[in-house]
Protein backbone atom coordinates (compact mmCIF):
# COMPACT_ATOMS: atom_id res chain seq x y z
CA UNK A 1 0.00 0.00 0.00
CA UNK A 2 1.44 3.50 -1.20
CA UNK A 3 0.77 6.54 0.46
CA UNK A 4 0.17 9.54 -1.16
CA UNK A 5 1.61 12.98 -0.76
CA UNK A 6 -0.86 15.89 -1.29
CA UNK A 7 0.13 19.47 -2.09
CA UNK A 8 -2.04 21.79 -0.41
CA UNK A 9 -2.14 25.24 -1.25
CA UNK A 10 -2.90 28.24 0.80
CA UNK A 11 -6.28 28.41 -0.77
CA UNK A 12 -7.22 25.29 -0.05
CA UNK A 13 -6.40 25.92 3.54
CA UNK A 14 -8.18 28.93 3.94
CA UNK A 15 -11.01 27.56 2.69
CA UNK A 16 -10.80 24.59 5.54
CA UNK A 17 -9.99 26.32 8.07
CA UNK A 18 -11.56 30.47 7.55
CA UNK A 19 -14.15 29.48 9.89
CA UNK A 20 -11.31 28.68 12.57
CA UNK A 21 -9.31 31.46 11.82
CA UNK A 22 -12.37 33.83 12.11
CA UNK A 23 -13.49 32.86 15.49
CA UNK A 24 -10.33 32.82 16.88
CA UNK A 25 -9.33 36.42 15.80
CA UNK A 26 -12.81 37.44 17.17
CA UNK A 27 -12.26 35.92 20.65
CA UNK A 28 -8.95 37.92 20.72
CA UNK A 29 -10.15 41.23 19.87
CA UNK A 30 -12.77 40.84 22.49
CA UNK A 31 -10.61 39.95 25.32
CA UNK A 32 -8.04 42.37 24.47
CA UNK A 33 -10.79 44.75 24.41
CA UNK A 34 -12.06 43.15 28.07
CA UNK A 35 -8.58 43.60 29.42
CA UNK A 36 -7.98 47.67 28.36
CA UNK A 37 -11.44 48.74 29.04
CA UNK A 38 -11.33 51.84 31.44
CA UNK A 39 -12.73 50.82 34.68
CA UNK A 40 -15.91 52.17 36.22
CA UNK A 41 -14.94 53.32 39.62
CA UNK A 42 -17.46 52.57 42.16
CA UNK A 43 -17.78 52.68 45.66
CA UNK A 44 -17.50 49.10 48.04
CA UNK A 45 -19.92 48.25 49.94
CA UNK A 46 -17.70 49.15 53.29
CA UNK A 47 -16.76 52.52 51.75
CA UNK A 48 -20.85 52.96 51.53
CA UNK A 49 -21.30 52.27 55.07
CA UNK A 50 -18.70 54.93 56.02
CA UNK A 51 -19.97 57.04 53.79
CA UNK A 52 -23.27 56.85 54.95
CA UNK A 53 -22.17 56.58 58.61
CA UNK A 54 -20.69 60.29 58.16
CA UNK A 55 -23.67 61.54 56.26
CA UNK A 56 -25.51 60.45 59.37
CA UNK A 57 -23.17 62.36 61.66
CA UNK A 58 -22.66 65.04 59.45
CA UNK A 59 -27.10 65.98 59.14
CA UNK A 60 -27.17 65.19 62.75
CA UNK A 61 -24.47 67.95 64.08
CA UNK A 62 -26.30 70.12 61.44
CA UNK A 63 -29.90 69.71 62.53
CA UNK A 64 -29.11 68.66 66.79
CA UNK A 65 -29.61 72.12 68.51
CA UNK A 66 -30.47 69.67 71.78
CA UNK A 67 -28.95 72.42 74.76
CA UNK A 68 -26.96 69.25 75.73
CA UNK A 69 -24.68 68.57 72.95
CA UNK A 70 -25.29 71.77 70.78
CA UNK A 71 -21.63 73.02 71.01
CA UNK A 72 -20.12 69.89 70.60
CA UNK A 73 -22.13 69.45 67.37
CA UNK A 74 -21.16 72.76 65.92
CA UNK A 75 -17.87 72.24 66.88
CA UNK A 76 -17.29 68.96 64.92
CA UNK A 77 -19.21 71.05 61.84
CA UNK A 78 -15.28 72.35 61.29
CA UNK A 79 -13.69 69.24 60.01
CA UNK A 80 -16.70 67.83 58.64
CA UNK A 81 -17.30 70.52 56.21
CA UNK A 82 -15.29 72.50 53.61
CA UNK A 83 -14.66 75.93 54.17
CA UNK A 84 -17.32 77.31 51.23
CA UNK A 85 -20.04 75.29 52.55
CA UNK A 86 -19.35 77.02 56.35
CA UNK A 87 -19.40 80.24 54.96
CA UNK A 88 -22.50 79.65 53.07
CA UNK A 89 -24.23 77.86 56.12
CA UNK A 90 -23.34 81.08 58.22
CA UNK A 91 -24.50 83.37 55.50
CA UNK A 92 -27.98 81.48 55.56
CA UNK A 93 -28.20 81.50 59.17
CA UNK A 94 -27.78 77.62 59.47
CA UNK A 95 -24.59 77.35 61.47
CA UNK A 96 -23.85 81.10 64.09
CA UNK A 97 -21.32 83.46 62.77
CA UNK A 98 -19.20 84.21 65.82
CA UNK A 99 -18.53 82.80 69.13
CA UNK A 100 -20.94 84.92 71.11
CA UNK A 101 -23.72 84.23 69.05
CA UNK A 102 -23.20 80.47 69.06
CA UNK A 103 -23.28 81.09 73.20
CA UNK A 104 -26.24 82.79 72.94
CA UNK A 105 -27.68 80.37 70.90
CA UNK A 106 -26.81 77.84 73.59
CA UNK A 107 -28.44 80.11 76.30
CA UNK A 108 -31.36 80.32 74.55
CA UNK A 109 -31.46 76.11 73.54
CA UNK A 110 -30.70 76.12 77.57
CA UNK A 111 -33.65 77.95 78.59
CA UNK A 112 -36.29 76.55 76.75
CA UNK A 113 -34.67 73.04 77.84
CA UNK A 114 -34.84 72.07 73.76
CA UNK A 115 -34.01 68.32 72.77
CA UNK A 116 -34.18 67.13 69.39
CA UNK A 117 -34.46 63.50 68.32
CA UNK A 118 -33.36 62.21 64.61
CA UNK A 119 -35.10 59.34 62.60
CA UNK A 120 -33.49 58.82 59.23
CA UNK A 121 -35.47 57.34 56.79
CA UNK A 122 -33.17 56.56 53.89
CA UNK A 123 -29.29 57.80 53.39
CA UNK A 124 -28.39 56.98 49.21
CA UNK A 125 -25.13 56.52 48.14
CA UNK A 126 -24.39 56.99 44.35
CA UNK A 127 -21.24 56.26 42.26
CA UNK A 128 -18.89 58.99 42.38
CA UNK A 129 -18.98 61.88 39.67
CA UNK A 130 -15.99 62.84 36.89
CA UNK A 131 -14.67 64.74 39.95
CA UNK A 132 -14.40 61.76 42.19
CA UNK A 133 -17.33 63.18 44.80
CA UNK A 134 -19.61 61.07 45.82
CA UNK A 135 -22.89 61.84 46.37
CA UNK A 136 -25.14 61.03 49.42
CA UNK A 137 -29.03 61.80 49.79
CA UNK A 138 -30.22 61.61 53.63
CA UNK A 139 -33.82 61.55 54.21
CA UNK A 140 -35.46 61.99 57.46
CA UNK A 141 -37.73 63.77 60.08
CA UNK A 142 -36.14 65.74 63.25
CA UNK A 143 -38.58 66.22 66.30
CA UNK A 144 -38.14 69.47 68.51
CA UNK A 145 -39.27 69.49 72.08
CA UNK A 146 -38.70 72.55 74.56
CA UNK A 147 -40.46 74.39 76.55
CA UNK A 148 -41.54 77.08 73.64
CA UNK A 149 -42.66 74.65 70.99
CA UNK A 150 -43.13 70.86 70.17
CA UNK A 151 -42.12 70.24 66.14
CA UNK A 152 -41.70 67.52 63.79
CA UNK A 153 -39.70 68.72 60.11
CA UNK A 154 -38.89 66.46 57.59
CA UNK A 155 -35.54 67.22 55.18
CA UNK A 156 -33.62 65.84 52.53
CA UNK A 157 -30.51 66.82 52.12
CA UNK A 158 -27.91 66.20 49.54
CA UNK A 159 -24.16 66.29 49.93
CA UNK A 160 -21.58 66.06 47.59
CA UNK A 161 -18.64 64.08 49.95
CA UNK A 162 -14.92 64.43 48.75
CA UNK A 163 -11.87 63.39 50.59
CA UNK A 164 -9.58 65.68 52.73
CA UNK A 165 -5.63 64.90 51.80
CA UNK A 166 -3.75 63.88 55.02
CA UNK A 167 -3.11 60.64 56.41
CA UNK A 168 -5.37 58.64 57.08
CA UNK A 169 -7.77 60.66 54.40
CA UNK A 170 -10.89 62.22 55.75
CA UNK A 171 -14.39 62.91 53.91
CA UNK A 172 -15.29 66.32 53.97
CA UNK A 173 -18.63 67.98 52.74
CA UNK A 174 -17.83 69.72 49.89
CA UNK A 175 -21.61 70.84 48.23
CA UNK A 176 -24.67 71.02 50.01
CA UNK A 177 -28.00 71.20 49.10
CA UNK A 178 -31.49 71.17 50.88
CA UNK A 179 -33.56 69.05 48.48
CA UNK A 180 -38.12 69.31 49.03
CA UNK A 181 -38.56 66.61 51.92
CA UNK A 182 -40.89 64.19 51.05
CA UNK A 183 -44.26 64.66 52.94
CA UNK A 184 -43.92 62.43 56.65
CA UNK A 185 -47.33 60.62 57.83
CA UNK A 186 -48.72 62.48 60.70
CA UNK A 187 -51.32 59.47 61.36
CA UNK A 188 -50.24 57.27 63.79
CA UNK A 189 -50.03 53.51 63.98
CA UNK A 190 -52.78 51.64 61.52
CA UNK A 191 -53.84 54.66 60.14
Amino acid sequence: MYWRVRKISPEQMLRQYSIHIIVAVSLLGNLFQFVTRPKKETVSKEMKNDFGVFAKQVTTHLLDTSYINYLESTSRLQSELSDSVKQRLRQDGVLPGTTEEMKANLMEFTKARRVCAMQFKQVEIKDPNQQGMIPVEVQGVVVVHSADESAQQPFHLAYMVGLRKGDPPSPVVVQMQELAPSPVPTGGPGQ
